[in-house]
């Protein structure tokens, strides 16, 4: 055996036995593959809840805004929004037009502040009692009258106060500050307003990259005061939108 291997090797040319030689020993040992960091799990924020206002909140702001930072809620109401949220947490900014501060209208200098939240009333009331226990435009901004600052009316006004708001939001927010709005898509005149998708569209020609979509399932089931035949789906969800105040793309 030894014999056939001496004469197997005088078979090849010394040179290329030198070079398949050299080569193997130039050739460095293969690093061992790192495993990636983490571990699996479920235990996850996820973009959709059945539940209450404070709870995706608090999963909002715990994925986008980091402890210490200045927030600015300029629609506070009664704090509902913080609720289970420690008030060390953040430098919470609190006011609302019932107090005197209006959002499209802010106390605050430019680029003062790390988050804006806004949550204004997202539909606007057609008579008599219907959404009597939500903040609506009539006793706030005056929405089925002419003299409410734009002269729009009903979704339109709705609208124009998202867009201004924004507006006035992009003035005060930090470069890569973090705008946290809440709003519902509605009927209108027996036509479908798709609300998040209209401020998405106006936001991000003006200053804003979306970040972030949450989707809330209301609890109960809500009712109407009367139907003859139903035309549409009731809506029974309203949406946490997220924007980042973009640093390379500015309002014209």
């Amino acid at each position: 055996m030894l014999q056939q291997l001496e004469l197997e090797y005088l078979a090849v040319p010394h040179s290329m036995a030198t070079i398949s030689i050299s080569r193997e020993m130039a050739t460095p040992p293969r690093k061992k593959r790192k495993s990636p960091a983490g571990v699996s799990t479920n235990n996850l924020i996820f973009t959709a809840h059945q539940g209450t206002n404070e709870k995706v909140f608090k999963d909002v702001v715990s994925l986008y805004v980091a402890t210490k930072s200045t927030v600015a809620d300029v629609t506070y109401g009664k704090g509902v929004f913080w609720k289970g949220i420690p008030k060390d947490r953040y430098k919470l900014l609190a006011t609302d037009l019932k107090d005197g501060v209006d959002c499209r209208n802010l106390p605050y200098g430019d680029g003062e502040v790390d988050c804006v939240v806004f949550d204004p009333p997202y539909m606007h009331t057609p008579g008599g009692t219907a959404h009597v226990n939500h903040q609506n435009y009539e006793a706030y901004y005056k929405n089925n009258v002419s003299p409410n600052g734009s002269g729009k009316k009903y979704h339109e006004a709705v609208l124009d106060l998202y867009f201004k708001a924004a507006h006035e939001a992009c003035r005060v927010l930090r470069d890569e500050g973090i705008y946290i709005v809440k709003c519902g898509d509605e009927v209108c005149a027996n036509q479908q307003r798709l609300t998040h998708v209209e401020i998405v569209n106006e936001l991000t020609q003006n200053g804003f990259i979306v970040e972030d979509l949450f989707v809330l399932l209301r609890n109960n089931r809500p009712g109407v005061s009367r139907v003859i035949r139903q035309v549409h789906a009731r809506k029974n969800h309203s949406y946490f939108l997220v924007f980042r105040k973009s640093k390379n793309k500015r309002r014209t």
